[in-house]
Protein backbone atom coordinates (compact mmCIF):
# COMPACT_ATOMS: atom_id res chain seq x y z
CA UNK A 1 0.00 0.00 0.00
CA UNK A 2 3.18 2.78 0.62
CA UNK A 3 4.55 1.82 -2.50
CA UNK A 4 1.55 2.72 -4.78
CA UNK A 5 0.89 5.74 -2.60
CA UNK A 6 4.43 6.82 -3.16
CA UNK A 7 3.18 5.72 -6.89
CA UNK A 8 0.30 7.47 -7.03
CA UNK A 9 2.06 10.81 -5.36
CA UNK A 10 4.62 10.97 -8.14
CA UNK A 11 2.53 10.54 -10.71
CA UNK A 12 0.17 13.52 -9.26
CA UNK A 13 3.36 15.63 -8.16
CA UNK A 14 4.44 15.49 -12.70
CA UNK A 15 1.32 15.97 -13.94
CA UNK A 16 0.83 19.11 -11.52
CA UNK A 17 4.21 19.70 -13.20
CA UNK A 18 3.49 19.27 -16.62
CA UNK A 19 -0.03 21.22 -16.18
CA UNK A 20 1.99 24.28 -14.82
CA UNK A 21 4.58 24.04 -18.10
CA UNK A 22 1.61 23.83 -20.18
CA UNK A 23 0.08 26.90 -19.03
CA UNK A 24 3.22 28.53 -19.07
CA UNK A 25 3.47 27.63 -22.79
CA UNK A 26 -0.16 28.81 -23.79
CA UNK A 27 -0.57 32.23 -24.71
CA UNK A 28 -2.43 33.74 -22.16
CA UNK A 29 -3.04 33.27 -18.42
CA UNK A 30 -5.44 30.56 -17.35
CA UNK A 31 -7.57 32.75 -15.28
CA UNK A 32 -8.16 35.26 -18.53
CA UNK A 33 -10.15 31.84 -20.23
CA UNK A 34 -12.14 31.38 -17.42
CA UNK A 35 -13.85 34.83 -16.52
CA UNK A 36 -14.85 37.65 -18.90
CA UNK A 37 -12.73 40.57 -17.27
CA UNK A 38 -14.30 44.41 -17.58
CA UNK A 39 -12.88 47.25 -17.16
CA UNK A 40 -10.01 48.87 -14.80
CA UNK A 41 -11.42 49.56 -11.55
CA UNK A 42 -8.86 49.88 -8.99
CA UNK A 43 -5.15 49.08 -8.79
CA UNK A 44 -3.60 48.25 -5.45
CA UNK A 45 -0.07 46.59 -3.65
CA UNK A 46 3.21 47.64 -3.34
CA UNK A 47 3.59 50.34 -5.63
CA UNK A 48 0.37 50.09 -6.63
CA UNK A 49 1.86 47.10 -9.29
CA UNK A 50 -1.53 45.16 -9.05
CA UNK A 51 -4.37 46.56 -11.65
CA UNK A 52 -7.97 45.24 -10.68
CA UNK A 53 -10.21 44.72 -13.43
CA UNK A 54 -14.42 43.74 -12.70
CA UNK A 55 -15.12 40.43 -13.95
CA UNK A 56 -17.09 37.63 -14.41
CA UNK A 57 -17.05 34.06 -13.99
CA UNK A 58 -17.83 32.17 -17.57
CA UNK A 59 -19.11 29.15 -15.84
CA UNK A 60 -21.58 30.55 -13.43
CA UNK A 61 -21.67 34.49 -14.02
CA UNK A 62 -20.53 34.96 -10.68
CA UNK A 63 -19.52 38.85 -10.41
CA UNK A 64 -15.26 38.85 -9.28
CA UNK A 65 -12.38 41.14 -9.64
CA UNK A 66 -9.66 40.06 -11.31
CA UNK A 67 -6.01 41.17 -10.26
CA UNK A 68 -3.48 41.47 -13.01
CA UNK A 69 0.15 42.21 -12.77
CA UNK A 70 1.93 42.35 -15.80
CA UNK A 71 5.59 41.13 -15.79
CA UNK A 72 6.59 44.17 -18.35
CA UNK A 73 6.40 46.66 -15.45
CA UNK A 74 10.05 44.86 -14.46
CA UNK A 75 11.42 45.06 -17.63
CA UNK A 76 14.07 47.81 -16.99
CA UNK A 77 15.15 45.80 -13.66
CA UNK A 78 18.02 43.79 -12.91
CA UNK A 79 16.98 40.29 -13.31
CA UNK A 80 18.01 39.32 -9.67
CA UNK A 81 15.34 42.09 -8.89
CA UNK A 82 12.86 40.60 -11.33
CA UNK A 83 13.14 37.37 -9.82
CA UNK A 84 12.99 38.98 -5.79
CA UNK A 85 9.85 41.02 -6.74
CA UNK A 86 8.34 38.05 -8.32
CA UNK A 87 8.84 36.18 -5.10
CA UNK A 88 6.98 38.56 -2.65
CA UNK A 89 3.78 39.10 -5.36
CA UNK A 90 3.86 34.95 -4.89
CA UNK A 91 4.20 35.22 -0.99
CA UNK A 92 1.58 37.47 -0.84
CA UNK A 93 -0.86 36.02 -2.73
CA UNK A 94 -0.54 32.61 -1.45
CA UNK A 95 -0.76 34.38 2.13
CA UNK A 96 -3.71 36.15 1.26
CA UNK A 97 -5.32 32.67 -0.36
CA UNK A 98 -4.56 30.79 3.08
CA UNK A 99 -6.16 33.58 5.73
CA UNK A 100 -10.48 33.08 5.76
CA UNK A 101 -11.61 35.90 7.80
CA UNK A 102 -14.62 38.38 7.31
CA UNK A 103 -12.15 41.76 7.35
CA UNK A 104 -9.63 39.98 5.14
CA UNK A 105 -9.93 40.02 1.20
CA UNK A 106 -11.60 36.59 0.15
CA UNK A 107 -9.78 35.38 -2.88
CA UNK A 108 -11.83 33.09 -5.49
CA UNK A 109 -9.13 31.63 -7.77
CA UNK A 110 -5.79 31.21 -6.80
CA UNK A 111 -2.69 32.59 -8.38
CA UNK A 112 -2.01 31.94 -11.87
CA UNK A 113 1.24 32.49 -13.82
CA UNK A 114 1.86 33.09 -17.27
CA UNK A 115 4.31 34.43 -19.45
CA UNK A 116 3.27 37.95 -19.11
CA UNK A 117 1.75 38.07 -16.14
CA UNK A 118 0.20 36.56 -12.78
CA UNK A 119 -3.21 36.96 -12.24
CA UNK A 120 -5.84 35.74 -9.33
CA UNK A 121 -9.49 36.63 -8.46
CA UNK A 122 -10.98 38.05 -5.52
CA UNK A 123 -14.86 38.79 -4.48
CA UNK A 124 -15.78 42.26 -6.31
CA UNK A 125 -13.76 45.20 -6.12
CA UNK A 126 -14.64 49.16 -5.32
CA UNK A 127 -11.34 50.57 -5.35
CA UNK A 128 -7.86 50.71 -2.41
CA UNK A 129 -8.18 53.30 -0.56
CA UNK A 130 -5.04 54.04 -2.37
CA UNK A 131 -7.38 55.28 -5.63
CA UNK A 132 -9.69 56.74 -2.55
CA UNK A 133 -6.95 59.30 -1.66
CA UNK A 134 -6.94 60.17 -5.61
CA UNK A 135 -3.88 58.24 -6.00
CA UNK A 136 -4.28 56.43 -9.41
CA UNK A 137 -1.18 55.01 -10.12
CA UNK A 138 -0.90 52.20 -13.04
CA UNK A 139 -4.53 53.38 -13.62
CA UNK A 140 -5.08 54.51 -17.58
CA UNK A 141 -7.95 57.06 -16.14
CA UNK A 142 -9.76 58.25 -13.09
CA UNK A 143 -12.95 55.66 -12.85
CA UNK A 144 -15.80 58.13 -12.80
CA UNK A 145 -17.20 56.78 -9.14
CA UNK A 146 -14.04 58.19 -7.50
CA UNK A 147 -14.13 61.41 -9.76
CA UNK A 148 -14.46 64.24 -6.84
CA UNK A 149 -14.99 61.18 -4.41
CA UNK A 150 -14.23 62.09 -0.21
CA UNK A 151 -14.67 59.76 2.36
CA UNK A 152 -17.39 60.32 4.70
CA UNK A 153 -17.02 60.66 8.28
CA UNK A 154 -19.06 57.31 9.22
CA UNK A 155 -16.94 55.14 6.31
CA UNK A 156 -13.49 56.37 8.25
CA UNK A 157 -15.17 55.30 11.80
CA UNK A 158 -16.52 51.92 10.25
CA UNK A 159 -13.22 51.42 8.04
CA UNK A 160 -11.08 51.90 10.78
CA UNK A 161 -13.12 49.01 13.10
CA UNK A 162 -13.06 47.04 10.54
CA UNK A 163 -9.34 46.97 10.12
CA UNK A 164 -8.97 47.10 13.59
CA UNK A 165 -10.89 43.75 13.85
CA UNK A 166 -8.37 42.33 10.78
CA UNK A 167 -5.16 43.44 12.63
CA UNK A 168 -6.82 41.45 15.84
CA UNK A 169 -7.13 38.46 14.05
CA UNK A 170 -3.69 38.07 12.26
CA UNK A 171 -2.08 38.93 15.86
CA UNK A 172 -4.09 36.77 18.28
CA UNK A 173 -5.22 33.90 15.51
CA UNK A 174 -2.40 33.56 13.21
CA UNK A 175 0.86 35.00 14.91
CA UNK A 176 1.21 37.60 12.39
CA UNK A 177 2.27 41.04 12.06
CA UNK A 178 1.28 42.53 8.93
CA UNK A 179 4.10 45.41 8.67
CA UNK A 180 2.61 47.00 5.67
CA UNK A 181 -1.12 48.09 6.81
CA UNK A 182 -1.30 51.75 4.23
CA UNK A 183 -3.76 52.56 1.55
CA UNK A 184 -2.53 50.61 -0.93
CA UNK A 185 -2.84 47.15 0.85
CA UNK A 186 -6.66 48.46 2.09
CA UNK A 187 -9.41 47.18 -0.48
CA UNK A 188 -13.01 48.62 -0.27
CA UNK A 189 -15.30 46.00 -1.60
CA UNK A 190 -18.53 46.57 -3.77
CA UNK A 191 -20.19 46.37 -0.27
CA UNK A 192 -18.02 49.15 1.07
CA UNK A 193 -16.52 47.18 3.45
CA UNK A 194 -12.81 48.11 4.39
CA UNK A 195 -10.57 44.77 3.51
CA UNK A 196 -6.85 44.23 4.45
CA UNK A 197 -5.18 42.20 1.41
CA UNK A 198 -1.43 42.70 0.14
CA UNK A 199 0.21 40.12 2.72
CA UNK A 200 3.77 40.61 0.62
CA UNK A 201 5.54 42.01 3.61
CA UNK A 202 3.89 39.99 6.31
CA UNK A 203 6.08 38.34 8.70
CA UNK A 204 5.20 35.51 10.78
CA UNK A 205 5.72 34.93 14.13
CA UNK A 206 8.00 31.51 15.95
CA UNK A 207 6.87 30.77 19.52
CA UNK A 208 10.21 30.03 21.29
CA UNK A 209 10.54 27.24 24.45
CA UNK A 210 9.41 30.26 26.40
CA UNK A 211 5.53 30.95 24.75
CA UNK A 212 6.88 33.96 23.39
CA UNK A 213 6.08 35.15 19.46
CA UNK A 214 9.78 36.12 18.29
CA UNK A 215 9.87 38.01 14.65
CA UNK A 216 12.48 37.97 12.15
CA UNK A 217 13.77 41.39 11.47
CA UNK A 218 13.65 42.40 7.81
CA UNK A 219 16.29 44.07 5.78
CA UNK A 220 14.19 45.93 3.56
CA UNK A 221 16.79 48.99 3.39
CA UNK A 222 19.30 47.08 1.00
CA UNK A 223 16.89 47.39 -1.57
CA UNK A 224 16.80 50.74 -3.89
CA UNK A 225 13.42 49.60 -5.22
CA UNK A 226 10.86 50.82 -3.29
CA UNK A 227 8.35 48.10 -4.09
CA UNK A 228 10.63 45.49 -2.42
CA UNK A 229 9.86 47.33 0.92
CA UNK A 230 6.45 48.56 2.48
CA UNK A 231 5.01 52.23 2.17
CA UNK A 232 7.88 53.55 4.74
CA UNK A 233 5.10 56.55 5.39
CA UNK A 234 3.12 53.99 7.06
CA UNK A 235 5.53 51.13 8.52
CA UNK A 236 6.75 52.10 12.71
CA UNK A 237 10.38 53.42 13.39
CA UNK A 238 11.77 49.57 14.92
CA UNK A 239 11.21 48.33 11.67
CA UNK A 240 13.00 50.87 9.37
CA UNK A 241 15.72 51.23 12.02
CA UNK A 242 15.91 47.19 12.13
CA UNK A 243 15.00 46.71 15.79
CA UNK A 244 13.51 44.24 17.46
CA UNK A 245 9.39 44.75 17.03
CA UNK A 246 6.23 42.82 18.00
CA UNK A 247 2.38 43.08 16.91
CA UNK A 248 2.57 47.27 17.57
CA UNK A 249 3.94 48.26 14.71
CA UNK A 250 0.35 47.35 13.18
CA UNK A 251 -0.82 49.87 15.72
CA UNK A 252 1.72 52.41 14.82
CA UNK A 253 0.78 51.95 11.39
CA UNK A 254 -3.31 51.98 11.54
CA UNK A 255 -2.80 55.31 13.76
CA UNK A 256 -1.13 56.41 10.51
CA UNK A 257 -3.61 55.31 8.48
CA UNK A 258 -6.49 57.33 10.91
CA UNK A 259 -4.71 60.56 10.62
CA UNK A 260 -4.35 60.01 6.31
CA UNK A 261 -8.02 59.44 6.34
CA UNK A 262 -8.38 62.89 8.27
CA UNK A 263 -5.85 64.83 5.99
CA UNK A 264 -7.78 64.12 2.74
CA UNK A 265 -5.87 61.34 2.04
CA UNK A 266 -1.88 62.90 2.63
CA UNK A 267 0.57 61.14 4.68
CA UNK A 268 1.81 63.29 7.38
CA UNK A 269 5.64 61.27 6.75
CA UNK A 270 6.15 61.99 2.81
CA UNK A 271 9.18 60.06 2.82
CA UNK A 272 9.09 59.20 -0.53
CA UNK A 273 9.84 55.56 0.33
CA UNK A 274 13.63 57.21 1.32
CA UNK A 275 15.28 55.36 4.30
CA UNK A 276 16.79 58.62 4.98
CA UNK A 277 14.40 60.77 4.67
CA UNK A 278 12.00 58.98 7.04
CA UNK A 279 14.45 58.88 9.60
CA UNK A 280 14.86 62.59 9.34
CA UNK A 281 10.96 63.23 9.00
CA UNK A 282 10.75 61.23 12.30
CA UNK A 283 12.83 62.95 14.41
CA UNK A 284 10.87 65.99 13.67
CA UNK A 285 7.56 64.22 14.50
CA UNK A 286 8.03 62.74 17.12
CA UNK A 287 7.56 65.55 19.51
CA UNK A 288 4.99 67.18 17.68
CA UNK A 289 1.94 64.40 17.21
CA UNK A 290 0.01 66.05 19.78
CA UNK A 291 -0.24 69.42 17.82
CA UNK A 292 -0.71 67.46 14.77
CA UNK A 293 -3.90 65.28 15.96
CA UNK A 294 -5.15 68.46 16.38
CA UNK A 295 -4.22 70.01 13.06
CA UNK A 296 -5.48 67.45 11.03
CA UNK A 297 -8.86 66.96 11.84
CA UNK A 298 -8.96 64.05 13.80
CA UNK A 299 -11.83 63.56 16.11
CA UNK A 300 -11.61 64.61 19.73
CA UNK A 301 -12.79 61.61 20.81
CA UNK A 302 -9.81 59.96 18.70
CA UNK A 303 -6.92 62.14 19.64
CA UNK A 304 -5.45 60.20 22.95
CA UNK A 305 -5.99 57.36 21.37
CA UNK A 306 -4.11 57.43 18.48
CA UNK A 307 -1.56 60.02 19.88
CA UNK A 308 -0.49 56.72 22.42
CA UNK A 309 -0.79 54.17 19.06
CA UNK A 310 1.89 56.87 17.50
CA UNK A 311 4.52 56.94 20.51
CA UNK A 312 8.12 56.08 19.77
CA UNK A 313 8.04 53.15 22.18
CA UNK A 314 6.22 50.10 21.27
CA UNK A 315 5.75 48.94 24.79
CA UNK A 316 3.73 52.09 25.08
CA UNK A 317 1.05 51.57 22.46
CA UNK A 318 -2.28 50.22 22.85
CA UNK A 319 -2.72 46.67 22.36
CA UNK A 320 -5.08 45.58 19.09
CA UNK A 321 -8.27 44.79 21.61
CA UNK A 322 -8.00 47.75 23.30
CA UNK A 323 -8.30 49.63 19.60
CA UNK A 324 -11.46 47.96 18.73
CA UNK A 325 -13.44 48.76 22.11
CA UNK A 326 -12.60 52.76 21.75
CA UNK A 327 -15.24 55.09 22.58
CA UNK A 328 -15.13 56.45 18.90
CA UNK A 329 -16.13 52.81 17.68
CA UNK A 330 -19.37 53.25 19.61
CA UNK A 331 -21.16 55.17 17.22
CA UNK A 332 -25.05 54.36 16.68
CA UNK A 333 -24.58 54.24 13.32
CA UNK A 334 -21.82 52.02 13.67
CA UNK A 335 -22.88 50.04 15.87
CA UNK A 336 -25.93 49.72 12.80
CA UNK A 337 -23.49 48.83 10.42
CA UNK A 338 -22.15 46.41 12.83
CA UNK A 339 -25.23 44.60 13.17
CA UNK A 340 -26.07 44.54 9.77
CA UNK A 341 -22.77 42.35 9.51
CA UNK A 342 -23.96 40.26 11.85
CA UNK A 343 -27.31 39.36 10.41
CA UNK A 344 -26.93 35.92 9.76
CA UNK A 345 -26.01 34.95 13.37
CA UNK A 346 -29.43 36.30 14.57
CA UNK A 347 -32.95 34.54 14.46
CA UNK A 348 -36.19 35.85 12.81
CA UNK A 349 -37.66 37.80 15.41
CA UNK A 350 -34.33 39.74 16.84
CA UNK A 351 -34.00 40.43 12.62
CA UNK A 352 -37.51 41.84 12.77
CA UNK A 353 -37.16 44.17 15.75
CA UNK A 354 -34.24 45.61 14.05
CA UNK A 355 -36.00 45.90 10.81
CA UNK A 356 -39.14 47.69 12.16
CA UNK A 357 -36.16 50.21 13.90
CA UNK A 358 -33.92 50.62 10.52
CA UNK A 359 -36.32 53.28 9.02
CA UNK A 360 -35.81 56.17 11.58
CA UNK A 361 -31.96 55.55 11.34
CA UNK A 362 -31.31 55.17 7.08
CA UNK A 363 -31.86 58.75 6.79
CA UNK A 364 -29.02 59.41 8.85
CA UNK A 365 -26.28 57.86 6.65
CA UNK A 366 -25.15 59.61 3.55
CA UNK A 367 -26.67 58.19 0.12
CA UNK A 368 -23.09 55.93 -0.65
CA UNK A 369 -23.27 54.67 2.45
CA UNK A 370 -27.23 53.69 2.37
CA UNK A 371 -26.53 52.37 -1.76
CA UNK A 372 -22.86 50.33 -0.23
CA UNK A 373 -23.18 49.23 3.05
CA UNK A 374 -26.87 48.76 4.22
CA UNK A 375 -28.92 48.02 0.69
CA UNK A 376 -27.47 44.66 0.38
CA UNK A 377 -27.65 43.43 3.63
CA UNK A 378 -31.23 44.20 3.01
CA UNK A 379 -31.63 42.13 -0.11
CA UNK A 380 -29.85 39.58 1.31
CA UNK A 381 -33.00 38.78 2.94
CA UNK A 382 -35.62 38.49 -0.18
CA UNK A 383 -34.97 34.79 0.12
CA UNK A 384 -37.02 35.08 3.66
CA UNK A 385 -40.49 36.08 2.60
CA UNK A 386 -41.69 36.52 6.31
CA UNK A 387 -39.24 39.57 6.49
CA UNK A 388 -40.19 41.42 3.45
CA UNK A 389 -42.52 43.33 4.99
CA UNK A 390 -40.48 44.87 7.23
CA UNK A 391 -37.32 45.43 4.79
CA UNK A 392 -39.59 47.17 2.35
CA UNK A 393 -40.30 50.56 4.04
CA UNK A 394 -36.30 51.21 4.46
CA UNK A 395 -35.73 49.64 1.01
CA UNK A 396 -38.38 52.77 -0.38
CA UNK A 397 -36.55 55.24 1.90
CA UNK A 398 -33.26 54.33 -0.16
CA UNK A 399 -35.08 54.46 -3.41
CA UNK A 400 -36.44 57.97 -2.96
CA UNK A 401 -32.81 59.54 -2.12
CA UNK A 402 -31.28 57.84 -5.15
CA UNK A 403 -31.44 58.90 -8.86
CA UNK A 404 -33.20 56.71 -11.59
CA UNK A 405 -29.12 55.42 -12.73
CA UNK A 406 -28.35 54.05 -9.47
CA UNK A 407 -31.87 52.70 -8.86
CA UNK A 408 -31.08 50.47 -12.14
CA UNK A 409 -27.46 49.84 -11.32
CA UNK A 410 -28.01 49.00 -8.01
CA UNK A 411 -31.42 48.64 -6.59
CA UNK A 412 -33.90 46.81 -9.39
CA UNK A 413 -32.05 43.47 -10.12
CA UNK A 414 -32.86 42.18 -7.27
CA UNK A 415 -35.56 44.15 -5.56
CA UNK A 416 -37.89 42.45 -9.20
CA UNK A 417 -36.90 39.52 -7.53
CA UNK A 418 -39.68 40.42 -4.47
CA UNK A 419 -42.39 41.66 -7.18
CA UNK A 420 -43.72 38.15 -7.70
CA UNK A 421 -44.04 36.86 -3.80
CA UNK A 422 -47.49 36.97 -2.70
CA UNK A 423 -47.45 35.70 0.26
CA UNK A 424 -46.84 37.24 2.93
CA UNK A 425 -50.00 39.55 1.11
CA UNK A 426 -48.18 42.70 3.04
CA UNK A 427 -45.66 42.02 0.68
CA UNK A 428 -48.22 43.18 -2.67
CA UNK A 429 -50.00 46.03 -0.49
CA UNK A 430 -46.53 47.68 0.17
CA UNK A 431 -45.35 47.77 -3.43
CA UNK A 432 -48.66 48.61 -4.58
CA UNK A 433 -48.51 51.99 -2.42
CA UNK A 434 -45.33 53.00 -4.29
CA UNK A 435 -46.13 52.30 -7.99
CA UNK A 436 -45.56 56.53 -8.40
CA UNK A 437 -42.36 55.72 -7.04
CA UNK A 438 -41.59 53.00 -9.72
CA UNK A 439 -43.42 55.04 -12.55
CA UNK A 440 -40.30 57.52 -11.47
CA UNK A 441 -37.32 55.13 -11.16
CA UNK A 442 -37.75 52.21 -13.75
CA UNK A 443 -37.91 52.60 -17.22
CA UNK A 444 -40.06 51.47 -19.53
CA UNK A 445 -39.27 47.92 -20.78
CA UNK A 446 -38.46 47.25 -16.68
CA UNK A 447 -42.22 48.26 -16.55
CA UNK A 448 -43.52 46.41 -18.52
CA UNK A 449 -41.49 43.30 -17.70
CA UNK A 450 -42.02 43.43 -13.86
CA UNK A 451 -44.61 46.10 -12.46
CA UNK A 452 -47.26 44.98 -15.01
CA UNK A 453 -46.76 40.83 -14.03
CA UNK A 454 -47.31 42.00 -10.23
CA UNK A 455 -50.76 44.24 -11.35
CA UNK A 456 -51.88 41.48 -12.97
CA UNK A 457 -51.22 38.90 -9.86
CA UNK A 458 -52.38 41.43 -7.84
CA UNK A 459 -56.04 41.00 -9.48
CA UNK A 460 -55.98 37.49 -8.53
CA UNK A 461 -55.03 38.00 -4.74
CA UNK A 462 -57.33 37.20 -2.21
CA UNK A 463 -57.48 40.24 0.12
CA UNK A 464 -59.63 42.55 -1.64
CA UNK A 465 -57.68 45.45 -0.31
CA UNK A 466 -54.86 44.22 -2.76
CA UNK A 467 -57.17 44.41 -5.41
CA UNK A 468 -58.91 47.99 -4.81
CA UNK A 469 -55.36 49.24 -4.62
CA UNK A 470 -54.48 47.31 -8.02
CA UNK A 471 -57.81 48.52 -9.60
CA UNK A 472 -56.75 52.32 -8.02
CA UNK A 473 -53.46 52.04 -9.89
CA UNK A 474 -54.80 51.19 -13.01
CA UNK A 475 -55.65 53.74 -15.25
CA UNK A 476 -51.68 54.81 -14.82
CA UNK A 477 -50.71 51.62 -15.98
CA UNK A 478 -53.04 50.07 -18.77
CA UNK A 479 -50.95 52.09 -21.24
CA UNK A 480 -48.14 49.88 -20.53
CA UNK A 481 -50.18 46.32 -21.61
CA UNK A 482 -49.59 45.60 -24.52
CA UNK A 483 -52.50 43.44 -27.04
CA UNK A 484 -51.54 40.31 -26.48
CA UNK A 485 -51.37 40.90 -23.06
CA UNK A 486 -54.41 42.67 -22.84
CA UNK A 487 -56.47 39.40 -24.12
CA UNK A 488 -54.77 36.62 -22.93
CA UNK A 489 -53.76 37.90 -19.34
CA UNK A 490 -55.48 41.21 -18.15
CA UNK A 491 -59.37 41.09 -19.07
CA UNK A 492 -59.40 37.39 -18.37
CA UNK A 493 -58.31 38.23 -14.81
CA UNK A 494 -60.70 40.98 -14.77
CA UNK A 495 -63.70 38.89 -15.63
CA UNK A 496 -62.62 36.56 -13.00
CA UNK A 497 -62.44 39.47 -10.26
CA UNK A 498 -66.26 40.61 -11.16
CA UNK A 499 -67.35 36.90 -10.64
CA UNK A 500 -65.53 35.74 -8.14
CA UNK A 501 -65.64 39.26 -5.92
CA UNK A 502 -67.17 39.34 -2.55
CA UNK A 503 -66.81 43.22 -1.66
CA UNK A 504 -69.23 45.26 -3.40
CA UNK A 505 -66.69 47.87 -3.71
CA UNK A 506 -64.62 46.23 -5.59
CA UNK A 507 -67.54 46.24 -7.93
CA UNK A 508 -67.94 49.69 -7.98
CA UNK A 509 -64.39 50.23 -9.25
CA UNK A 510 -65.08 47.55 -12.43
CA UNK A 511 -68.11 49.42 -13.05
CA UNK A 512 -67.03 52.83 -13.53
CA UNK A 513 -63.94 52.76 -14.65
CA UNK A 514 -65.14 52.34 -18.60
CA UNK A 515 -64.76 56.22 -18.81
CA UNK A 516 -61.64 57.06 -17.58
CA UNK A 517 -59.44 57.76 -21.00
CA UNK A 518 -57.03 55.69 -19.63
CA UNK A 519 -58.71 52.33 -20.53
CA UNK A 520 -59.29 53.12 -24.42
CA UNK A 521 -57.29 49.86 -25.31
CA UNK A 522 -60.14 47.92 -23.52
CA UNK A 523 -62.67 46.56 -26.46
CA UNK A 524 -65.80 48.28 -25.66
CA UNK A 525 -67.84 45.28 -26.13
CA UNK A 526 -66.00 43.97 -23.21
CA UNK A 527 -67.05 46.68 -20.89
CA UNK A 528 -70.40 46.07 -21.80
CA UNK A 529 -70.63 42.88 -21.08
CA UNK A 530 -68.42 43.61 -17.83
CA UNK A 531 -71.19 46.23 -16.39
CA UNK A 532 -73.63 43.20 -17.34
CA UNK A 533 -71.33 40.62 -15.44
CA UNK A 534 -71.56 43.13 -12.17
CA UNK A 535 -74.99 43.83 -12.46
CA UNK A 536 -75.55 40.41 -12.66
CA UNK A 537 -73.11 39.51 -9.69
CA UNK A 538 -74.36 41.73 -6.41
CA UNK A 539 -77.92 43.11 -8.34
CA UNK A 540 -79.05 46.34 -7.72
CA UNK A 541 -79.30 46.11 -3.64
CA UNK A 542 -75.40 45.09 -4.13
CA UNK A 543 -74.35 48.31 -5.68
CA UNK A 544 -76.35 50.71 -3.79
CA UNK A 545 -75.09 48.90 -0.89
CA UNK A 546 -71.21 49.20 -2.06
CA UNK A 547 -72.18 52.66 -3.02
CA UNK A 548 -73.36 53.85 0.21
CA UNK A 549 -69.72 51.74 1.88
CA UNK A 550 -67.70 54.34 0.01
CA UNK A 551 -65.98 57.58 0.76
CA UNK A 552 -67.91 60.56 0.13
CA UNK A 553 -64.99 61.54 -2.22
CA UNK A 554 -65.43 58.36 -4.35
CA UNK A 555 -69.13 58.84 -4.40
CA UNK A 556 -68.88 62.26 -5.54
CA UNK A 557 -66.08 61.15 -8.23
CA UNK A 558 -68.91 58.83 -9.81
CA UNK A 559 -71.53 60.51 -9.97
CA UNK A 560 -70.14 63.60 -11.93
CA UNK A 561 -69.66 62.42 -14.97
CA UNK A 562 -68.56 58.80 -13.58
CA UNK A 563 -64.83 60.89 -13.64
CA UNK A 564 -61.82 58.99 -12.39
CA UNK A 565 -60.73 61.41 -9.98
CA UNK A 566 -61.69 58.92 -7.32
CA UNK A 567 -58.90 56.77 -8.02
CA UNK A 568 -56.83 58.71 -4.82
CA UNK A 569 -59.48 57.78 -2.83
CA UNK A 570 -58.96 55.82 0.07
CA UNK A 571 -61.29 53.17 1.22
CA UNK A 572 -62.49 51.99 4.59
CA UNK A 573 -61.81 48.13 5.11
Amino acid sequence: MDYLQKIRSSVAAQVHSVAAQVNLALPGNPILREYTVGQQVASAGPGLCWKIFSATRNSTKQDVAVWIFEKKQMENWLKVKREEFSEVLKRGVSQLTRLMHPRILRVERALEESRDCFAFCTEPVFASLANCFNDFGNMPSTPKCLKDFSLESIEIRHGLFQLSEALAFLHNDTKMVHSNVSPSSIIINKKGDWKLASFDFCIVGVVSTQDKVIFEIPNWSRNSISALCPDLDFVSPELVQGDTFDYSSDIFSIGMLAITCFNKGKSIMESQNSFACYRKMFENLRHSIPSILQNKNVPEELQEALSKCLNPAPEQRLPVIQFTKLKYFEHPLVKTLNFLDSRNALDVSQKIQFFKSLPNIIPQFPLRVQLQKIYPHLAGEFGTPILIPFILESVFIIVENCNSEEFVEEIMPSLVSVFPIQTPYQIGLLLLNKVDLFLKKMPTTSLKQHLIPLIFNSLSNESTKIQELCLMELPRLVKYIDREQMHTQFLPKLLRMVLEAKENKVLIFLLFFKNSNEFCKIPKGFVSFLRKSVINVCGVMGFVLGFLQATDVVRSSLMANFSFAFQKARFRI
